[in-house]
């Protein structure tokens, strides 16, 4: 009788796996996606050099991690938000530079991408370059920066005078 049972709970057990509804895995159009972050990256600059906060408060999720070219500089939504509003109110700063080069990685599944954009802007440094790093993910069909990385990027030949120059 033991045996029967276990026969019967094998079979259900089997019959219940096999019943369970099959997911539809959705195509992920990566080009699409990969377009939408480029637009998104285009306005992002834009909205700096409009003095656009509400921009810049809609892109960032409200637990973004920003980065600066300093050791300490670790900002949270707040702290960048304040920051770009400062800048913003100092007429000295020109947003007067254009991206080198952009290279934008979309994840397999659509829903998050890597973007590395490089350029050089004078009020930083007129000789050093730039590195803005950018995490997107997707929020409700939107393209939102959760993390955001900016680096002073010398050449390698550059290393050895910037190392002399700061001794």
């Amino acid at each position: 009788m033991k045996k029967i049972d276990c026969l019967i709970m094998v079979l259900f057990l089997v019959l219940l796996a096999g019943c369970q509804p099959k997911t539809k895995i959705e195509p992920v159009d990566l080009v699409a996606a990969k377009n939408a972050i480029h637009i998104q990256l285009d306005n992002l600059h834009q909205s700096s050099r409009d003095k656009d906060i509400d921009f810049l408060k809609a892109v960032l999720t409200d637990d973004v991690l920003c980065c600066g070219t300093d050791p300490g500089e670790f900002w949270d939504k707040e702290q960048v938000i304040g920051i770009n509003l400062n800048m913003f109110e100092n007429e000295s700063i020109v947003y007067d530079y254009s991206i080198d080069k952009r290279e934008i990685r979309v994840g397999p599944d659509g829903h998050s991408a890597i973007c590395v954009e490089q350029f050089t802007w004078n009020f930083l440094s007129q000789k050093i370059p730039i590195r803005l790093v950018h995490h997107f993910i997707k929020v409700d069909n939107d393209w939102k920066v959760d993390f955001l990385s900016w680096s002073l990027i010398p050449l390698n030949a550059d290393l050895e005078k910037l190392n002399k120059a700061l001794e």
